[in-house]
């Protein structure tokens, strides 16, 4: 037996073999020996962990829809055999990872589900709405022609001084989800209709264009919303958003678009599957 859990040492006897269970560090450890005479440590997993897994998996089996209330207090007391401050200590973990949220004096409720972005594939807001069946309108802030300034220049590559600048809000389901702000080539464009703006630019460009997309160079980071975005995504000014920086090109390698959009991290989740280089 491992000298440190000398302490705190419980012993009993399960079919012939004794079997001692021992606290550290706020877990419950099982020891025991093998048929080999092999000492064996087994860590138990905590109540509290238990019920979290209890009720995501309901969650994931879809017995608990977004916005409907789950077990009380009470009720996972019952079930579990646990005191309440275990089953709350579950709950809260549940709320700060932003799977559960509490209404005061009625109980906890499932939170909407965020939406997943992979980096595997190149769709737009508006496909990724259309996979899962779900509404996706745009109110657009700004829709006209601009000077290209030095770094639209050099970033797009540009052989006219000029770009079709593009700012709006897309909400799905009625809800803000992105604010997008977007420099078109005007020489690839031209005029970008207003009706246009309200839907998907890369439909726009494919089908109405002809124009083939080929790949876009992305890079994420963080910022805080701000007054303007904040006011257009419906946080406050301090909310972290996930910026994106899209370069999006050609097939023949001529840069069509350039911009940034900012997503709501409640509302938007981005899935990347790594693979490991040898």
């Amino acid at each position: 037996m491992p000298h440190f859990i000398n302490h705190n040492l419980k012993v009993a006897k399960f079919r012939s073999k004794e079997i001692c269970f021992f606290f550290f560090s706020k877990h419950v450890y099982i020891w025991y020996s093998t048929s080999r005479g092999d000492d064996v440590m087994v860590k138990r997993k905590p109540q509290y962990v238990k019920i979290k897994e209890y009720i995501i998996q309901n969650i994931e089996d879809e017995k608990y829809n977004e916005n409907e209330q789950i077990e009380s207090e009470h009720a996972l007391c019952e079930l579990f055999g646990v005191t309440r401050m275990t089953v709350r200590q579950a709950l809260t973990e549940l709320i700060n990872e932003n799977i559960i949220y509490s209404v005061p004096k009625v109980g906890s409720f499932v939170c909407k589900k965020s939406r997943f972005k992979s980096f595997d594939g190149l769709n737009s807001v508006t496909e990724d709405c259309a996979k899962k069946k779900e509404d996706c309108t745009s109110h657009v802030v700004l829709n006209e022609l601009e000077e290209a300034t030095d770094l639209m220049k050099k970033e797009m590559a540009l052989e006219d001084n000029k770009v079709w600048h593009v700012k709006r809000v897309r909400l799905v389901n009625g809800e803000p989800l992105c604010f997008e702000d977007d420099y078109c080539n005007y020489d690839l464009t031209g005029d970008i209709p207003l009706e246009v703006s309200s839907t998907s630019l890369f439909n726009h460009f494919e089908n109405d264009l002809n124009l083939h997309i080929a790949f876009s160079d992305q890079q994420i980071d963080a910022v805080l919303a701000g007054e303007e975005l904040g006011k257009y995504l419906q946080v406050d000014p301090v909310t972290p958003l996930l910026r994106v920086l899209s370069i999006t090109c050609l097939h023949n390698g001529k840069c069509i678009e350039y911009g940034y959009t900012y997503y709501r991290v409640d509302k938007y989740t981005f899935n990347q599957v790594a693979y490991r280089r040898k």
